[in-house]
């Protein structure tokens, strides 16, 4: 890193607890930021990797998490939608009923949410993802199409009149 950029993307996903142990992610909101400050700290470039569509998941936890990114020593994010693969426990919630994954407008509201509280100062690397193993893909269909995807949350920006800090404040 003295001699050249260095960058790091940690898959935080979430900084709620309850989703972590949901999605059995093996860290806390405490030890994500921990290792925010730490890899910051040695003067590596850091972004982290963000889940929208959990099952519990609010309007309130979304601005908060966007206020606790503004807090830390991050550069940028990437913005992921759940969804689910084959072959993995998420397989068997959503196959029982359990677990419904997030349609595309809701997580375009999620987005726009996230956006308006987030720090212009933060670069926004990507809005959703795209499964790359399509055969592995069981659900939402609206996944498979990156671009279509894409388009369909920045429309859903501009219909709300949403943008990147739209509420933010030095203080929020």
């Amino acid at each position: 890193a003295e001699r050249t950029f260095v960058g790091i993307e940690l898959g935080v996903q979430s900084f709620d607890d309850d989703q972590l142990v949901w999605m059995r992610r093996g860290h806390t909101a405490a030890a994500a930021i921990k290792g925010i400050e730490r890899v910051a700290a040695a003067g590596l470039d850091v972004g982290v990797h963000l889940i929208f569509g959990w099952p519990t998941e609010n309007d309130k936890q979304i601005k908060e998490t966007a206020l606790l990114c503004n807090s830390l020593p991050i550069t940028n994010v990437k913005l992921h939608n759940l969804h689910v693969l084959r072959g993995t426990p998420l397989e068997e919630l959503y196959a029982k009923g359990e677990f419904s994954p997030i349609e595309l407008e809701p997580y375009s509201d999620r987005v726009g949410l996230f956006l308006d509280h987030l720090s212009p100062r933060i670069a926004v690397h990507r809005l959703a993802a795209l499964s790359s193993r399509w055969e592995e893909l069981v659900a939402p269909a609206w996944t498979r199409h990156k671009m279509k995807s894409y388009q369909a949350v920045i429309d859903r920006l501009r219909t709300n009149g949403q943008f990147q800090g739209r509420s933010f404040t030095q203080t929020s």
